[in-house]
Parts: structure tokens; C-alpha cells; sequence
């Protein structure tokens, strides 16, 4: 409907306009407010995870650059190729699912513009995506193919005997669709249109980021005023020196260690979930089983891995899996028994009013109303795992954990590495951490607490 048909006075019509202004406006920062740092987040890991498959499908990159031989652990290639596909599935979804002007969350004429990038980025990143998971999962390097390099090859560690020049021509074959990913990423990302959500981000977290520089800066200055001696507490920029050497090494043995973590956690979340659920059913065995939580869960850490030791043998992974399990495990089920009877007495009777099953309401009431309890101790768990594990090196087992490297370091005076493997093992931490809650946004995205935020 024109203006000519409403007859608006030209007051009127610079009023309307005014009001459209406010309108749009209004709109444009709620849509700005409603955006988060996600798809930043997830293009940065898949930045990540472009770089490191770059280097794990050829050996010249894995065993001949520092880089590389961070992640030369088969089971962590598996995991950063794992970690390709999911990033790259979510990045490029959209292109696929959506029409031209609905691609990225864009519902305006200047994503209708952006489609054709899009879409042969979108297919770029996967065209790479296929070509490191044939080299991971199947063995085969296509580029070796190309460059007549056994596959064989690819599998074993550099030589006097490897075919280097060979190796080499497979390389700069592959390189510039390492080089196109990269950028593919970047056109699927546009960064240069998130400056609002940056804008956003940093206000409110600048507070937190300007006090975490003020610390480093802090520190470093205040161990040179007093002359703090480096055993006691290196400077942050010999800490950083130290670990620009020593990460390949310390990355690999974090590893072995988030291994143990893992299935520990694993185990002992897995027990706790099944056994909170049978517990809540028959209250009888929740209060027998309850006092046995508080007493175990009592009991240090330090106790308890001498005696897993003992029981399983020092070099036997079972025992730092086990003592993770007990950490975790009364944690968990607690949680699950107190999410599944917390359930809301209305909603409960209205089911029960409607004749519902017990697996029903189960299913449908007390298992979603237990989900954030169970996620709550999920996250908490993640670091307890992390810290049994490490723990649990301390008393005897491989050399190969982070654990071993810490206590190592330590004795040798070695604080600068200590401290590097240190924030290496945090990192492993917060990694876990990000990844649960990530789990947790998937599966509760219908909850209160996401639809606020």
C-alpha cells in the first residue's frame, strides 16, 4: 500500500518514516543481540582442523615439521579427521538444505548475492573433507596416486629409504586444495559482516579479558621487580618459550592421558546415569546406595591410586580408567537421581490422569526434566576425569602421559616445561568442557535456558 492510497499528509508520511526507522532499528539490534560467537567458533575449528589433516596425510608434514609431529598419534589423527567432518558438515549444511537467500541465516537480498560463493565453497570444503578421510579411514592418498607414491608409504615414519622427492611432488599437489579450504572456510564464515557481534562480544566480556592481561602483565613484571627465583615461579614469557619447543611432545603425551580421562569418564558417567535411573525407580536401594556415595567419594584421590595400581598393575591402563570411573561416577548418578524425582508434581499428575505408561512418563516428563542435572554433572565431571587421570600417573604407569611428564620436568627442574604441560593439560580440559556443553546445546535446545540466551 502506497502513501498516494493512505493520503498521508507530508507530516504524516515523515512521521511514518521516522517510526519505520525506530521499527528497523529495533529490529536490527534484537537480531544482533539474538547472534553469538558460534559460527565464529566453529569456523576457527575448522580452520584448525584444515591445517592439522594438512599435515597428518603426508609423512614429509607429520615427522618433518614440529607441527606435524604433535598430532603423529594414530588415534588423534582419527579424532582431528572426525573433527573435520563435523565442522564441515555444519558449515556447509545450510548451502544445501536452504534456498540462495536463506544460506547462512540470511533472509535478505545480500545473501541471495552471496550464494554462488557459497555454494562452490561450501562444495570446496567437502571436495577436502572426502580427500582426508580417504587418506585417514581407508588408506588412500590421492594425491600419492597422482604422483605414483606407493600407499604404503603414507603409513610409515620418514627414512634413509623413503621416497622423499616422491612424498614431496604429492605435496605440492595437494597443497593448493589445503590452501583453497583455508579460504573456503573464510567465504563460508564472512567475518567481515559479524563486526556488530564482535562489537557485542567484547563488551561484554572485555571486563574479563582486560583483568587476563593485567595478570600476565602483572606477573611478568612483578617476578622481575622481586627477583623471584624460576623454580618458584617462572615468567609467562619464558613459560611461552619453553612451550614453543616442547608442545609436539607435550600435545602427544596430553593425548594418552585424555584417553584415560575419557574412558574413565565414560564408565563412570555411563554407571552413574543407569544406576541413578534404577535408583530413582526403587527408593529403597537410593537410600541404601546413597551413604556408600558420600563415603567413597570421600576418600582422596592420592588413596585410591596406590590400591588401583596394586589391583590392576602400574602400567596397566585399566587402573587410571578405573580411578577416573569412581570419581565420576557418584558424582553423576547423584545428579540423575535428584533430576529424575524433581520432576513437576502438575505435569505429573496429568499424565498419570491420562493413564500414561511409566515408560511414558518417563520418557517424555522425568528424563527431559533430568537432563539438565545430568549435563550439569556431565561438565563437572569432565574436569575431575582430567584431574584422576593425571593424578593417577603420579603413583607408577607409562611415561608416555602428561602426568609422567609433569613429575618428570618437576624433578629435573625443568619448571618452564612443567608449566608448559601444565597449561597443555588444562587445554585437554577445556576442550572436554566445550565439547559436552556443545552436546548439551545440541540436545536441549528446546530448554528455557538456551531459548534465553
Amino acid at each position: 500500500m502506497s502513501e498516494e492510497t493512505l493520503k498521508l499528509t507530508p507530516d504524516q508520511a515523515s512521521d511514518a518514516e521516522a517510526a519505520s526507522e525506530v521499527i528497523y532499528a529495533e529490529a536490527v539490534e534484537a537480531y544482533v543481540e539474538d547472534r553469538t560467537l558460534g559460527l565464529d567458533l566453529l569456523a576457527l575449528a575448522a580452520i584448525f582442523f584444515v591445517l592439522v589433516c594438512a599435515h597428518i596425510q603426508n609423512p614429509l608434514l607429520t615427522f618433518g615439521t614440529p607441527f606435524g609431529s604433535a598430532f603423529r598419534n594414530a588415534s588423534l589423527q582419527i579424532v582431528m579427521t572426525a573433527g573435520l567432518l563435523i565442522t564441515t558438515a555444519a558449515l556447509t549444511l545450510p548451502y544445501w538444505r536452504s534456498g540462495p537467500a536463506r544460506a547462512n541465516g540470511r533472509k535478505n537480498g545480500s545473501g541471495s548475492r552471496r550464494s554462488a560463493p557459497g555454494r562452490i565453497a561450501a562444495a570446496v570444503l567437502v571436495v577436502y573433507a572426502v580427500y582426508i578421510a580417504l587418506a585417514v579411514f581407508f588408506g588412500f592418498n590421492l594425491s600419492g596416486a597422482l604422483a605414483g607414491v606407493d600407499q604404503a608409504v603414507f603409513a610409515e615414519r620418514l627414512n634413509d629409504a623413503s621416497p622423499v622427492e616422491a612424498l614431496q611432488n604429492a605435496l605440492n599437489l595437494i597443497a593448493p586444495l589445503v590452501w583453497l579450504a583455508v579460504a573456503a572456510v573464510v567465504v563460508l564464515w564472512q567475518p567481515w559482516g559479524r563486526l556488530p557481534v564482535y562489537r557485542k562480544a567484547l563488551r561484554k566480556q572485555g571486563a574479563a579479558l582486560l583483568i587476563g592481561v593485567v595478570v600476565v602483565l602483572g606477573w611478568e613484571g612483578l617476578v622481575g621487580v622481586f627477583q623471584i627465583q624460576e623454580f618458584l615461579l617462572p615468567r609467562p614469557s619464558v613459560i611461552a618459550e619453553a612451550f614453543a619447543e616442547v608442545y609436539p611432545r607435550l600435545v602427544s603425551a596430553g593425548w594418552n592421558t585424555f584417553q584415560n580421562g575419557f574412558w574413565g569418564f565414560a564408565v563412570g558417567c555411563g554407571l552413574g546415569i543407569l544406576t541413578g535411573i534404577a535408583a530413582s525407580r526403587f527408593v529403597s536401594f537410593s537410600r541404601a546406595l546413597l551413604p556408600i556415595a558420600i563415603a567413597v567419594n570421600a576418600v582422596p584421590i592420592i588413596a585410591l591410586a596406590p590400591l588401583m595400581n596394586n589391583w590392576f598393575g602400574a602400567l596397566n591402563p585399566a587402573s587410571k580408567i578405573g580411578i577416573v570411573a569412581l570419581l565420576t561416577y557418584f558424582p553423576t548418578m547423584v545428579s540423575t537421581v535428584r533430576g529424575l524425582t524433581s520432576v513437576d508434581v502438575l505435569s505429573l499428575e496429568l499424565m498419570k490422569t491420562y493413564a500414561a505408561r511409566e515408560t511414558v512418563i518417563f520418557r517424555k516428563l522425568r528424563l527431559p526434566s533430568a537432563l539438565p542435572f545430568i549435563f550439569s554433572a556431565l561438565k563437572v565431571c569432565t574436569t575431575l576425569a582430567m584431574i584422576g587421570a593425571i593424578v593417577s600417573e603420579y603413583f607408577g604407569g607409562s611415561t608416555a602421559g602428561i602426568g609422567f611428564r609433569i613429575r618428570d620436568d618437576a624433578g629435573l627442574f625443568k619448571y618452564p616445561e612443567a608449566w608448559s604441560a601444565i597449561f597443555i593439560s588444562a587445554l585437554y580440559g577445556i576442550l572436554f568442557y566445550l565439547v559436552v556443553s556443545a552436546i548439551e546445546r545440541v540436545l536441549m535446545s528446546w530448554h528455557v535456558s538456551f531459548r534465553e540466551s
